[in-house]
């Protein structure tokens, strides 16, 4: 037994040496410095980034050979109450910021340098997820953990967006684009919406292409105002926009009302989104839980929320089924697109992927796709 236990000891430490390798030296990346080499990534940080927890953040950069940039958002939760800052659902730690940076980069989707993509060879700035508040924070909220302890959430999100940007801006010659893109998935798709106006405005008013693309990011809520301005501490120019119950319609349609046809306003889901599905049942029930009926919800939900979608943000839309949700054998379908392989691949009955959609756009060719679906019974 002491000799099995032994081998297993040796067995572990070699395995966690191995982890602490691949931590080192193929998760982490480079200090962004002057002149980054093209197709390299880097990170960027400063004093005032950090976690949801307080511990260090970091964006990531890479310099591409194109003179075009996408400015990326991950998704991965978020927290609207002290019930909900407890579950720390979202990434907080520098170790699983780069290791879901690594996956997202990684696994197929419009920021990795697949041959089919044709977003390959851009500059990317890609923002991980880890403050809770869709990108937009600037405060700390006080709660009370599930063992009584007293604990800070630092919903630093916005404070990091802006450090990360005007350090990119200093150091890797991105000033004068010809294309932009900002783009998020699901918590990312909300902070696409609530943080290009931001993007457009204070780093690349004058590129010749803006584009806006929401992935997977429609939720209702009757406090969004109360949550940006009390829970989040978001700047007054992003929570004065929030006043109805849709925050990312109110933010796209201020960016239209702003911009205009000057920016293309991009939107896909899914019909029966069972991540969507769940989250809106909380906000709705306090019950975090989905099922066929709750995929009903978002289903009517979405039906509802596309003409004003088009209406008052001039949006384009891309609705899509198909895939399922994390294999649930029920009717839901998956959340989010843009970070998978699945972004290039046509669907069933539509001639063209998001991924092709995207760039089409981009290129000035706007078009809806898969907008009957919301009918399709299921």
């Amino acid at each position: 037994m002491k000799k099995a236990l032994k081998i297993m000891g040796i067995i572990f430490g070699l395995i966690l040496v191995v982890l602490l390798g691949v931590y080192q030296f193929v998760l982490q990346y480079p200090e962004l410095k002057d002149d980054p080499k093209v197709d390299k990534w880097y990170r960027i940080t400063t004093a005032e980034m950090k976690s949801s927890d307080g511990s260090n953040y970091h964006a990531l950069f890479k310099k591409g050979s194109e003179n075009k940039v996408m400015v990326y958002f991950a998704g991965g939760g978020v927290s609207v109450n002290e019930e909900m800052a407890r579950d720390e659902t979202y990434n907080t730690k520098q170790f699983f910021i780069d290791a879901v940076a690594n996956f997202t980069m990684n696994m197929g989707g419009i920021a990795t340098a697949t041959d089919d993509n044709p977003f390959k060879d851009w500059t990317v700035i890609a923002f991980p997820y880890a403050t809770g508040d869709f990108h937009a924070g600037t405060g700390e909220f006080k709660y009370t953990d599930k063992d009584g302890n007293e604990k800070t959430l630092y919903h630093n999100g916005y404070i990091n967006f802006t450090g990360a940007m005007k350090e990119a801006m200093e150091h890797a010659g991105i000033d004068n684009p010809d294309s932009v893109l900002v783009t998020g998935y699901s918590a990312g798709g909300f902070g696409a919406s609530l943080l290009a106006d931001d993007v457009f405005s204070n780093y690349f008013p004058n590129a010749k292409s803006k584009t806006v693309l929401v992935d997977s990011s429609l939720l209702l809520n009757d406090d969004w105002h109360s949550i940006a301005t009390d829970v989040w501490k978001s700047p007054k120019h992003i929570s004065d926009r929030l006043v109805s119950n849709n925050i990312t319609l109110d933010s796209l349609t201020e960016l239209h009302e702003k911009w205009g046809d000057e920016v293309n306003i991009l939107f896909d889901s899914s019909t029966r989104d069972g991540d969507l599905a769940k989250v809106q049942n909380y906000f709705d029930t306090g019950n975090m839980e989905t099922d066929e009926e709750k995929a009903d919800i978002y289903q009517q939900i979405l039906k509802e929320t596309i003409p004003k979608f088009k209406e008052q943000a001039g949006a384009y839309l891309f609705i899509w089924d198909g895939l399922p949700w994390y294999d649930d054998p029920r009717n839901l379908t998956m959340h989010t697109i843009i970070a998978t392989p699945y972004v290039f691949a046509p669907f069933d009955g539509q001639d063209v992927s998001i991924g092709e959609w995207l760039k089409n756009a981009v290129d000035g060719q706007l078009q809806d796709y898969g907008l009957d679906l919301v009918d399709k019974e299921y």
